[in-house]
């Protein structure tokens, strides 16, 4: 058994920087290390898709390794233990309930599924099988042995799958439903003190949406009062995660490379699945004509596979594959009492050479097993390795491995003088974009901003700056939507180039390191305005860049540079415009955006900004003039331009006189 349970734990904690590493994970990361540092205490947890708060028990847990290593790989180790340590409580509930046989047959099937594995590596707001395996071992130890005060951590599993997932739902109506089978089984002190266990550990939970105007229950709400319509996706999903089916899927566009460099064995999946089928009409069987002692075991392991089946079969939304943890191990428990009848019941001859004299049919299941678990292994190995060497796929998501190089590489030239670093990246918002949101944890405790690198250049008013700048292609002649940005950056006299960051598929994690005593160079090339325009803002428009010309069709690449002479009142947000318009004032392009948002100011800033402006084919060919300003956001009012008394005197600026378009 311990042999399966470190193969369960190397799959898991193996080769840890390996673990995605998305905004999910990232996002997770960076909540715990403010509990475990910044002494956060939250009563609610990150977003689901529905738009409800999950509970906040993941953020806690994973606030206990990082606050013993502050690196994301901490969390991904302990998350592996959690996730190992349940192949080993697997074993346990089924040796106690069915025999060694079973527990040693789920626990190894549980170890190598590659959905599991997958699943058991992500640092992420999910239903932890551990959790799943200690409800069942104390809803069992009540109403299986007898034991009725263990109903109380039954109550108390159910708060902890809730705390982890709003998944844990599915175990509300287990719990009922099993209560209610055997309420002869129940006794009422166990029931009211376990009752309380649950409302006392949900009530900070309920406080704080009710402080917020219910919120996640309205969104609860909501979302179970769309419209819904059956599907078979539960069903599929719930089979589909017992084997390897559909894992090729995790290699993004490139999943027929994937499955190229394994053996054609995927029909086997098609064999355990028959095997779950068979196991499932096996255990109604025994319900119904078993013995007595197995009949209530096998009803709660039902229960528990087809509750959460059931409530995802007319779903109001998508369903997803992962949606089905909480199944785990329940699945192999039910294919190992099949396994282990057949093993008891067919009488085959004992083979003496083998010492014991094992029987043929236990040499057989033995050796299906080693080859099914072979088969798994080898998926499981090809993936990781895969992941290693195709990081940009899509279907996985670039690894920590490459975003915590990064990251550690930007940092050792910061540390000297802890000088501040702008990740230029896609987007600038750790709740909505994954470049800020990996950044924002994995450089925690560091002074950082985040500006969008396919638009904004900000120079800080510092002596030393760290430019941390990707994903971007590694080979310097394939564009990106960041190149414009990056070449300016590179462009810069006091800007050196720092390590780079590769991975294997072609693009790369870029740094430099600006050490200048002004910043002149930042705006040299740039046609300063006579006098610099300042806005109301408190912020001013120093220079631009226009072409002389375009042809029609093409891109027009406008440059305007800003300064943030002092800062605006906290909460306001501003955006910037640029209007290509003709002589009769007719909108011909514009190109709004907000590439360094106003809640990462700081004062003294000096900003290039990018406005690439679009000219349709139909254009007609003549001189145009380019307008520039800013307006407030959400509410879209124009920001003044003021004179030096403070008074209002217009709404934008021209840059430059006017623009040659040129026809086709």
């Amino acid at each position: 058994m311990w042999g399966i349970v470190a193969l369960a734990l190397l799959l898991r904690m193996g080769w840890p920087t390996l673990a995605a590493f998305k905004r999910d994970e990232s996002t997770i990361v960076r909540q715990a290390l403010s509990i475990a540092y910044e002494g956060n205490l939250p009563a609610a947890g990150v977003d689901t898709s529905m738009g409800a708060a999950n509970l906040p028990l993941t953020l806690y847990l994973m606030a206990i390794p990082l606050r013993l290593w502050r690196d994301p790989v901490a969390a991904v180790l302990f998350t592996g233990l959690l996730n190992g340590l349940a192949v080993l409580a697997c074993y346990g509930l089924g040796r106690v309930y069915f025999g060694p046989v079973v527990g040693l047959v789920s626990a190894f099937l549980f170890a190598v599924s590659p959905w599991a594995v997958v699943y058991g590596r992500q640092i992420w707001a999910q239903n932890l099988p551990l959790i799943n395996v200690g409800f069942f071992a104390a809803l069992f130890a009540a109403l299986v042995q007898g034991k009725r005060w263990a109903l109380v951590g039954a109550f108390a599993g159910l708060a902890a799958l809730l705390g982890l997932h709003m998944g844990g739902l599915a175990f509300i109506p287990i719990l009922g439903l099993s209560l209610l089978l055997y309420r002869k089984q129940v006794a009422l002190r166990p029931l009211l003190v376990g009752s309380l266990v649950f409302t006392l550990a949900m009530s900070p939970y309920v406080i704080h949406d009710a402080l917020h105007e219910w919120r996640s229950l309205r969104a609860f709400l909501t979302y179970a009062g769309e419209e819904a319509q059956f599907s078979w996706d539960a069903l599929r999903y719930a089979f589909i995660n017992t084997g390897s089916y559909g894992i090729h899927g995790m290699a993004g566009a490139l999943w027929p490379d994937y499955m190229a460099g394994l053996p054609n064995l995927w029909w086997l999946n098609g064999v355990i699945i028959a095997l779950l089928t068979a196991a499932i009409l096996y255990s109604l069987i025994q319900i119904v004509r078993g013995p007595s002692e197995r009949r209530r075991p096998l009803v709660l392991l039902l229960i528990w596979f087809i509750v959460p089946i059931a409530m995802q079969s007319r779903p109001t939304a998508p369903v997803y594959p992962f949606y089905f943890n909480v199944l785990y191990p329940v699945q192999f428990l039910l294919i190992a009492v099949l396994l282990g009848d057949i093993l008891t019941r067919w009488q085959t001859p004992r083979l003496s050479w083998l010492g014991r004299g094992t029987s043929l049919a236990t040499l057989l299941l033995v050796g299906g097993l080693l080859a099914w678990g072979i088969w798994q292994g080898a998926v499981i190995g090809r993936l990781l390795y895969f992941m290693d060497q195709h990081p940009s796929t899509g279907g996985y998501g670039i690894p920590l491995k490459y975003t915590r190089s990064a990251a550690q590489q930007a940092l050792r030239l910061a540390e000297p003088s802890v000088a501040e670093i702008i990740v230029l990246g896609s987007g600038t918002d750790p709740a909505m974009h994954e470049t800020p949101a990996t950044f924002e944890a994995l450089l925690f405790d560091h002074p950082h901003r985040f500006a969008d690198g396919r638009w904004s250049l900000p120079v800080p008013d510092r002596s030393k700056v760290i430019y941390l700048v990707g994903p971007v292609p590694d080979d310097t002649e394939t564009s990106s939507e960041l190149t414009p940005v990056l070449r300016r950056l590179e462009g810069l006299a006091h800007v050196q180039p720092g390590p780079v960051v590769i991975l294997p598929d072609g693009l790369s994690y870029r740094i430099f390191y600006r050490s200048g005593p002004d910043r002149q160079d930042v705006i040299a090339g740039l046609t300063p305005f006579p006098e610099a325009v300042p806005f109301a803002n408190g912020t001013v428009f120093l220079g631009y860049h226009v072409p002389e010309a375009v042809q029609v069709g093409e891109k027009l690449d406008v440059w305007v540079a800003w300064w943030v002479r002092t800062l605006p009142p906290s909460g306001t947000r501003y955006h910037f415009f640029t209007h290509l318009v003709d002589g009769e004032e007719k909108l011909l392009s514009q190109q709004d955006g907000t590439g360094f948002p106003t809640s990462q100011w700081q004062a003294g800033d000096l900003v290039v900004e990018y406005f690439p402006l679009i000219l349709a084919s139909d254009i007609a060919a003549g001189r145009a003039q380019i307008w520039a300003g800013q307006y407030t956001y959400p509410a879209v009012v124009n920001v003044p331009v003021i004179d030096k008394a403070g008074n209002p005197v217009t709404d934008r600026v021209r840059l430059g006189e006017s623009v040659e378009i040129a026809g086709q």
